[in-house]
């Protein structure tokens, strides 16, 4: 078994430091998902607000890619971990740019039905399954941070396999949602149909990028480690 001394030992500097440094994103994505859940319950007039600190957060994350990968092809990075380094910040991003999606939905969404007077009740309990989705995301969150700093085998192991807990129990909810959606249709507009399972799928998401980001840390250390 690979013991965390030697894999301190061997894993270089430039590595560890961009493993870290990609904790930035993580911030940001807890503080969207933060947003989002008061979005799906704040009042039509409190949702710009929210929406554009998501904005500015999307835009921070962008500036963040910038940097990481301006870092990993100047040489921070082996090359042989390089793929694996410039995939993560990818998937990092999309994280962030999702939840910027999910916010710009809502608003234009909600704008478009108070503009045409539909009633908005049948979205409520939809929305309480985002909220409960977007709740299991922030725990996630915090489980890619651990990834983030440990550096034994075993230790990321364990994270991992409840990333991917999380990402089932976000499975059930996202099919709980299509089958209700499907039983509902003949009495929703198309408008909320299409909004609705857009949504979901976009959400379940960010736990398919969460169990990636796993996935590729692991082998990351896999491949230092022999």
């Amino acid at each position: 078994m690979v013991n965390s001394h030697f894999l301190k030992k061997i894993m270089v500097i430039g590595e560890q430091q961009m493993l870290k440094s990609m904790g930035d994103y993580l911030s940001l994505a807890k503080e969207n998902s933060e947003s989002l859940i008061k979005i799906f319950t704040a009042p039509e007039n409190e949702i710009a607000e929210l929406c554009d600190r998501i904005e500015k957060n999307e835009k921070d994350a962008d500036e963040i890619t910038l940097h990481v990968k301006r870092n990993i092809t100047s040489g921070a990075i082996g090359a042989s971990l390089m793929e694996n380094f410039l995939t993560l910040a990818e998937k990092f991003d999309d994280v962030i740019d999702k939840t910027y999606w999910v916010a710009r939905e809502m608003k234009r969404t909600k704008n478009s039905l108070i503009s045409n007077s539909f009633h908005t009740e049948p979205l409520l309990a939809f929305y309480e399954n985002f909220v409960k989705i977007l709740s299991i995301n922030i725990q996630a969150t915090e489980e890619v941070k651990k990834l983030l700093e440990i550096s034994d085998i075993d230790g990321i192991k364990k994270v991992r396999e409840r990333i991917e807990n999380f990402e089932e129990n976000v499975d059930e909810i996202k099919d709980g949602v299509i089958d209700r959606l499907y039983r509902i249709s003949e009495s929703i507009t198309y408008l909320m149909f299409n909004h609705v399972n857009s949504i979901v799928h976009v959400l379940d998401d960010l736990l398919d990028n969460y169990e990636d980001i796993s996935d590729l840390i692991l082998n990351t250390m896999l491949s230092v480690s022999k």
